[in-house]
């Protein structure tokens, strides 16, 4: 009952959690008293990392464990007529389990919990709603110590694995410095912040901070390093020479990734995540993204479910091996890419995916009732130096592709993209390419960017994901 009512609660403030002295203590606290289990299965994934037959077995028998568990304790699996009887291939076993959606899992949510859940071992984690369909998801302790895990034998590949200086900028939100030590991390201090805090910091004062703090690891949204960077450049300041740089949260476009890299004079690197699972694939120096193979198992399908082959992209579908409380099994993640043909030159025995195209924005109506995918549109965009685009369909059926340009945006793409869209959208429907500032985007303010918005009449959710600051 407790945490039916903690998944029924209402919606907190955005930011409130994320940013709150008390809750980030609460949280420390809780990494601390996990960190002996933490760092036995760093030990473990530090010395199977560069064998592929131990990784496979491991990843077999939690797969196999995971779908032993789904059908015996979790309502939404029980009653299906999927049976792990009889087989000793669990990833046979795992085809025949249906796919689940993001809005089955936010319509039914509790039927996709352990029968005997325990509170006092879990967490509910809240999504950004940028897909439209927000979500509480509830996630074991024992898959937040697996995610930590991975992510310090990761650290350990490029420089230490412990007490590192960890700096994230979080510039859509008006909050002050605030540092913390993450024992989940590595014991590592990070230090956030916002533009303009509520107790009058004025922007030069964080940039001196920043750049004082000496971070090792500059992390966050592409937007949000991006923000940063020309905070620096507006108050005159030279960047903190920082080891990594590592984006999440959001698509990584070229041209942002192009201008992160030659402002810090060191390559970006991009992590794959979502709140439901965590870190889901991360970028080599090759540039593919290898997948978390020891946590997770990643699945490619068309539009109908049916499984794609490697190189054809698709939408991504994940299975977690070890959140035992909220077992998520073939979720659509919503996101489209495709799975590598050969293995990595790097070397990594995880499997490679050769592209990562973000999220499938939605579809765009025509006045006859017929579709047309946004991401036909947001293909274009991206294959031009821009910062940021959105796409918007207005109430009249128009639609807008709203760009912030970088530096190398030239009149000829402009006159590409209004070619692109008037090709998409045919005679009976008009479209604009409009040059924007960010303030001007559909959702200003919020943690994570809207690639695509509707504000027809009766459109799903998408626009209040938007439109909520």
């Amino acid at each position: 009952m407790a945490m039916r009512q903690r998944l029924d609660a209402p919606d907190s403030p955005e930011g409130e959690l994320h940013w709150d002295e008390r809750h980030w203590r609460s949280q420390t606290i809780h990494e601390g008293l996990l960190f002996p289990q933490i760092h036995r299965e760093f030990q473990r994934y530090s010395e199977a990392a560069n064998h592929s037959e131990a990784l496979k077995e491991m990843q077999r028998e939690r797969l196999a464990s995971i779908l032993r568990h789904a059908i015996g304790a979790v309502p939404t699996y029980r009653r299906t007529s999927t049976t792990t009887a009889g087989s000793a291939d669990p990833w046979a076993q795992l085809a025949e389990f249906p796919l689940t959606t993001k809005r089955e899992l936010s319509e039914r949510s509790i039927d996709h919990c352990d029968d005997g859940i325990d509170p006092a071992t879990c967490r509910v984690l809240e999504t950004s709603g940028t897909s439209g369909i927000p979500l509480r998801v509830i996630r074991h302790n024992d898959a937040m110590v697996h995610e930590w895990a991975t992510a310090l034998v990761r650290n350990q590949r490029q420089g230490p694995a412990f007490d590192r200086k960890v700096l994230m900028p979080c510039l859509t939100r008006p909050n002050p410095w605030f540092e913390y030590t993450s024992p989940g991390m590595g014991f590592a201090r990070v230090a956030q912040f916002g533009v303009i805090g509520p107790r009058g910091e004025r922007p030069e004062e964080f940039v001196t901070r920043a750049v004082n703090f000496r971070p090792d690891v500059l992390t966050g949204t592409p937007r949000n390093l991006v923000d940063f960077m020309d905070l620096l450049q507006k108050c005159g300041e030279e960047p903190p020479p920082v080891r990594s740089i590592v984006t999440c949260g959001e698509l990584l476009l070229p041209a942002v990734r192009e201008a992160v890299s030659d402002f810090f004079g060191i390559p970006v690197r991009d992590m794959y995540a979502m709140k439901e699972t965590g870190t889901m694939a991360v970028q080599c120096e090759n540039g593919l993204y290898h997948v978390e193979s020891e946590r997770l198992w990643l699945e490619v399908v068309d539009d109908d479910g049916n499984p794609l082959p490697d190189g054809q992209i698709g939408e991504i579908v994940v299975t977690d091996f070890t959140n035992t409380a909220m077992p998520l099994i073939r979720y659509r993640t919503g996101d489209l890419g495709s799975m590598a043909t050969e293995s990595c030159a790097c070397g990594l025995p995880h499997k490679a995916m050769n592209l990562v195209e973000g999220r499938n924005p939605g579809v765009i109506r025509r006045p006859d009732g017929t579709t047309l995918p946004a991401y036909w549109i947001a293909c274009a965009a991206r294959r031009c130096p821009v910062r940021r685009y959105q796409i918007v369909q207005r109430a009249d059926f128009t639609v807008s592709l709203l760009i912030e340009p970088a530096s190398t945006f030239a009149s000829a793409h402009r006159e590409e993209l209004t070619r692109n869209l008037e090709d998409l959208l045919g005679v009976d429907m008009e479209g604009r390419v409009e040059i924007v500032d960010d303030a001007s985007f559909l959702g200003h303010g919020r943690r994570k960017t809207v690639d695509f918005v509707s504000l027809l009449p009766d459109a799903p959710t998408t626009v209040e994901a938007a439109e909520t600051p």
